[in-house]
């Protein structure tokens, strides 16, 4: 199966220019400029830098900059209703501009087909094409840090959720080949690797292994660069799986940051949105990890105005993340998703309650961030250069320098900036 684009030629774009066939007619064929615009999730993230690696293998030019490309590949996510008017809003601007699009991820079940009907300007790489090159291509990192994806789809099927009913059954990849990859990517000059998946707790369960085996293997064989987990469900934690992580953090192996999904802290809520754990299974786990980790950076999801929630429910929620030493989290208003069972259920909560309690955690957020930024005023951590004068720590905060330093460096820090988004040094 080709699962190319035709190759087209360089040309000047003019903005509303339909004509584009036209204009190619007869100019002779370049080699194309490639810009590859992810959106959405590390797992994104990971298999863009597989896509990335396969299309230069094939004659392609990978550009860092659009203005710089010929053709755009946009990797798309629809997890929530505002992540699909966002890969609509990035495919409408490029399609005006006239470039020549590759359209994949997990909005392709979704397209209207009256989006696209331009004479041969997009081509779309369907979930499974996009599945079949990522799991055969090594990574093409743009950065020193590398996501790595492990392990796909879901079994869960929680009942808001789109994602694992369009990603499809869980996909682990081998051991074998995750290990030779992480050392080829050390090779490269890697300094980090995210370990990502879209339920990465589950990885080896379909294959006869586990999460815990491939962690105690990859600690023993690879050295000299960090490793970093990306979200995992608390369901998923075994005890000896927590206690090894925890270690591997100790020792330098793992950075000491957590992102752990909540949803929301009422158990009435949980339980309708089909999640397999309750607050009490949520609670062990974040405690003992702030007991054995105390500068871990712990962050998680929630979703304000589901079906169900009640004013008290939300107030469980706010308390409990309140309480809890969460270094950050992400909060959504709920917004009910195709192919979900619970997408035609009249919804309970109005969208101006929704984003009254939208507006409170958010406020909340801010107030959580900085109390624990303020944790490392005047201390030095681990970080590793992420853009020109931007660098990421160990435990996942963003750090604005003022004066060249290396890629990786320890990095004191003097302040604090809201409107950087990041700490100073």
């Amino acid at each position: 199966m080709n699962l190319l684009p035709p190759l087209v030629p360089r040309v000047k774009r003019k903005r509303g220019n339909t004509q584009l066939g036209k204009r190619l007619k007869n100019k002779k064929r370049e080699v194309n400029r490639l810009y590859i615009k992810t959106l959405g999730c590390k797992v994104n993230y990971a298999e863009s830098d597989a896509l990335a690696n396969y299309f230069k293998n094939r004659g392609y030019e990978i550009v860092k900059e659009e203005n710089q490309a010929d053709i755009i590949l946009l990797n798309t996510c629809a997890v929530t209703q505002e992540a699909e008017k966002n890969s609509y809003k990035w495919f409408n601007r490029y399609r005006k501009k006239n470039y020549q699009i590759i359209l994949t991820g997990c909005l392709i079940p979704l397209l209207k087909k009256a989006s696209f009907s331009l004479n041969g300007q997009v081509k779309i790489l369907s979930l499974e094409d996009k599945q079949r090159i990522v799991e055969r291509e090594n990574l093409l990192p743009s950065r020193r840090r590398a996501f790595l994806k492990i392990v796909d789809g879901c079994e869960n099927f929680c009942h808001y959720c789109l994602v694992g009913r369009i990603r499809g059954k869980l996909k682990s990849v081998c051991e074998e080949w995750i290990i030779k990859e992480c050392e080829r990517l050390k090779n490269l000059g890697i300094r980090e690797i995210v370990l990502c998946g879209i339920n990465l707790g589950l990885y080896g369960k379909d294959i006869g292994t586990s999460l815990f085996t491939l962690l105690s293997h990859l600690a023993k064989k690879i050295k000299g660069i960090s490793f970093r987990l990306s979200s995992l469900e608390v369901d998923t934690f075994s005890d000896e799986l927590l206690s090894l992580i925890i270690q591997l953090v100790k020792d330098g192996f793992l950075c000491p940051h957590f992102h752990l999904p909540l949803q929301s802290a009422s158990d009435k809520i949980l339980e309708k949105m089909g999640r397999k754990y309750r607050l009490k299974d949520y609670e062990r786990v974040l405690t003992k990890i702030v007991e054995n980790l105390p500068d871990a950076n712990i962050g998680c999801d929630v979703i304000v105005g589901y079906l169900g929630e009640e004013e008290k429910d939300f107030l469980f929620t706010y308390q409990f993340l309140a309480k809890m030493p969460f270094g950050y989290f992400h909060v959504f208003p709920f917004s009910p998703r195709p192919f979900t069972p619970v997408y035609h259920e009249k919804e309970t909560v109005s969208e101006k309650e929704k984003k009254e309690r939208l507006k409170v955690l958010i406020g909340l957020r801010e107030k959580k961030i900085l109390e624990y930024c303020q944790k490392f005023f005047n201390q030095v951590r681990r970080g590793i250069l992420i853009e020109e004068d931007i660098y990421l720590t160990d435990n996942y905060l963003k750090v604005k320098i003022f004066e060249p330093s290396e890629e990786v460096a320890y990095l004191k820090i003097k302040g604090i900036s809201f409107r950087l988004s990041s700490l100073e040094v």
